[in-house]
């Protein structure tokens, strides 16, 4: 069921990926791991090999771990600009994964977004949880700012809440 949402940076589509999201899906993946894989002190070759095989693994944990969850792609003028992936149980709702391209972060869209798709949401369930790399200071700035509150911490993660009102 594709969800068309209208935001303070415009209308978006949430719909479900498909097969062909593939290429889309890998290359949103390595612009989020590429840096922390740069590292790595090994050639082009086998970086990119060991990225397609934690691209693998991510895909098949969060299918077996959320088989029930929406699992969509952000699109605008139907342009894929990032993934979302909502799993829903007992009116909690948990964000397990919100990645945009990084041509699309840093001018307000991710908050856009989040604040739109938590009044979607917040139609059914009473509370919405992530989890953030403790390391990703946009990520943790921007849940602060819509009303994610600290619920813990497990490293290298913070747990975040948000109950509407």
């Amino acid at each position: 069921m594709t969800i068309e949402l209208d935001t303070a940076k415009g209308r978006f589509v949430l719909r479900p990926e498909r097969p062909g999201d593939a290429a889309f899906l890998y290359t949103l993946f390595r612009s989020h791991t590429l840096a922390g894989a740069a590292a790595m002190p090994v050639d082009e070759a086998m970086r990119e090999s060991l990225l397609r095989m934690q691209f693998r693994a991510q895909t098949q944990t969060y299918a077996a771990a959320y088989p029930d969850a929406r699992f969509d792609i952000l699109e605008r003028d139907g342009v894929p600009f990032g993934r979302l992936i909502v799993h829903e149980h007992a009116a909690i709702a948990t964000f397990v994964d919100f990645a945009l391209l990084p041509e699309q972060r840093g001018a307000g869209l991710g908050t856009a977004v989040i604040l739109r798709v938590l009044d979607w949401v917040s139609e059914r369930c009473t509370a919405v949880r992530l989890n953030i790399l403790s390391s990703n200071e946009a990520s943790l700035r921007m849940t602060r700012r819509i009303g994610f509150v600290q619920t813990g911490e497990t490293p290298p993660y913070v747990h975040m809440e948000w109950r509407r009102a």
